[in-house]
């Protein structure tokens, strides 16, 4: 046997986050603009022989899961892997699945929307499944959001199935359309070098967030409808003006749309990233926090020629700076030779 893996980007959320989520998505319609980036997330599947058992393991949080069978799988431990694996796996198989990722979990990047990805198409690749990314990123935000009932979304899967930049469009009534951005070669360089990643260790939790934001949303006379359309539109304006290769015009859309992502609910709002802004707004023409907010990664684009001393000055500051390098493959996968014994036993031992 082969051992199946796959990979998927994570995604940088420019603008409309939160747009993409219902009710608002449903009621109102919804536009993100997100554009995927060379850090990942992984799964590799070594399927054993029958009567193995079923064993799960996370090597970032160093936890993992047995179970007889599929069936026997509790629903508890990597709450979040067991339900791709009931979704998936075929009863009666055995399996081990292993994962990984790039980024810290809470970094605002869609972390969770890349794994789930990345578990479909190995798991698929492991069984002969196949999906185009466009399927797999639907299958895996339903196992989100329909089988484990998490709040949120869909834009964090589809930026780690597609890759590249994207302008997902959510109709009123529901569903979503991308469209991906096919911008010139010097659009997409420059978007590249005057953008960076920092991060400031102060981690969000996503969930919690959502629903922050669902119960305000539905407050009369809440500003978080308000807020909605107003990233709405930034995402709407971000598009044109990537299309126009008009980068300043980018860099205003990102502030705008962090401005409004903090007024959807106190809880996006983090005070590591505003000290940060001030700390570097000479120096950058925009930024915004990433993700539902409330901490993880600041996404911020730099004045010509100021890349450098904005590096230097985060890092000074004790926060961790990672340049910006697109993904455009989207969610890939491959075969690579199957886990020694050893690896396996140590696996089911740790998951034990």
């Amino acid at each position: 046997m082969r051992k199946f893996c796959a990979r998927a980007p994570v995604r940088v959320d420019a603008a409309g986050g939160g747009t993409d989520a219902p009710p608002f998505s449903v009621e109102h319609g919804g536009m993100v603009v997100n554009f995927a980036v060379q850090r990942h997330a992984f799964a590799s599947v070594d399927r054993l022989e029958k009567g193995e058992g079923v064993t799960i393991y996370s090597h970032d949080l160093e936890q993992g899961v047995t179970a007889d069978s599929v069936t026997e799988l509790d629903g508890k431990r990597l709450e979040f892997l067991q339900g791709f694996v009931r979704r998936l796996v075929p009863d009666g198989e055995s399996i081990l699945l292993t994962t990984e990722s790039d980024v810290p979990p809470g970094a605002g990047l869609g972390g969770s929307g890349a794994l789930g990805v990345a578990v479909v198409a190995a798991l698929d690749l492991a069984f002969g499944q196949s999906r185009s990314p466009e399927e797999t990123a639907r299958v895996a935000n339903e196992i989100e959001r329909v089988d484990l009932g998490y709040p949120g979304g869909n834009q964090d899967s589809f930026g780690a199935a597609l890759g590249g930049i994207n302008r997902l469009e959510y109709v009123k009534g529901g569903g979503a359309v991308p469209h991906p951005l096919d911008l010139p070669k010097s659009v997409r360089l420059a978007l590249e070098h005057h953008s960076l990643l920092i991060y400031t260790s102060e981690a969000h939790v996503s969930g919690n967030i959502h629903q922050d934001i669902k119960e305000s949303y539905a407050l009369a006379n809440s500003p978080t409808i308000d807020a909605m359309i107003h990233l709405r539109e930034s995402a709407t304006a971000m598009a044109d003006s990537l299309l126009e290769g008009d980068l300043c015009g980018y860099a205003q859309c990102l502030n705008t749309s962090c401005d409004n992502l903090y007024r959807l609910h106190p809880s996006c709002d983090c005070e590591a990233h505003r000290n940060l802004h001030e700390e570097l707004q000479d120096l950058i023409l925009g930024r915004k926090t990433c993700g539902a907010g409330g901490g993880g990664f600041l996404v911020v684009f730099t004045r010509p020629g100021c890349r450098r001393e904005c590096i230097e000055r985060a890092t000074n500051s004790g926060a961790m700076v990672w340049p910006v390098v697109i993904d455009y493959e989207g969610v890939t996968t491959w075969t690579e030779d199957p886990s020694s014994p050893h690896a396996v036993n140590q696996c089911l031992e740790q998951a034990r």
